[in-house]
């Protein structure tokens, strides 16, 4: 709804450019503004940093494993909800030596089982910085291509409106909008059998 204008108003004067008596000022375009996410900036030498400590840290690790997908997915788990079985597996095994199969080496159980719970700790702070460094680098993504998608859609007008040297620009941006349009195109879909 227009903002209705009167003579006392303190920001205006009587000889305002667009100032209309007994008129109203036009609402304001939602669109004029970007919706921006994120505002920060990453030094070279603060990234330079904390690769360092990443290299650093995964040198403290040198026994970490890079499973495949298909390791992965066949491996048994022992997840949170097997929690509670550890201690009472660990306690039954220690009480009943005599069941324990002769190839389960019960010294490096001892070593598996006291690796789970620091692995564990550091997962959770780990997975937490990586998801806020996920969710930071989505929302200054967005910003970016907001920003483009901008630019893009005022050069399309400009170039249906001749503007000079619209259609050049046009011409070397529209290569990442295949469909034309300003959505990302959908991927085609497997071929029928």
């Amino acid at each position: 709804m227009p903002l209705p204008l009167t003579w006392d108003s303190s920001s205006l004067t009587y000889d305002s450019s667009g100032l209309i008596w007994d008129g109203t000022a036009p609402t304001p375009n939602p669109h004029t503004t970007m919706d921006n996410r994120i505002s920060a900036t990453l030094s070279p030498t603060d990234k330079a940093t904390i690769l360092t400590k990443v290299g650093e840290i995964q040198a403290l690790l040198p026994f970490l494993l890079n499973l495949t997908t298909d390791e992965k997915s066949a491996l048994p788990k022992m997840s949170a909800i097997r929690d509670g079985m550890d201690e009472v597996f660990a306690q039954e095994m220690a009480a009943h030596p005599e069941l324990v199969p002769g190839f389960v080496d019960m010294t490096e159980l001892a070593k598996d089982r006291a690796l789970r719970t620091p692995l564990r700790d550091l997962h959770q702070q780990i997975c937490a910085l990586c998801e806020g460094i996920e969710d930071t680098l989505t929302a200054a993504g967005v910003d970016t291509y907001m920003a483009y998608l901008s630019f893009y859609n005022n050069v399309k007008q400009a170039a249906k409106r001749n503007v000079p040297g619209a259609n050049t620009v046009h011409e070397n941006l529209k290569r990442f909008f295949p469909r034309g349009g300003g959505s990302t195109p959908t991927p085609p879909a497997p071929p029928t059998p």
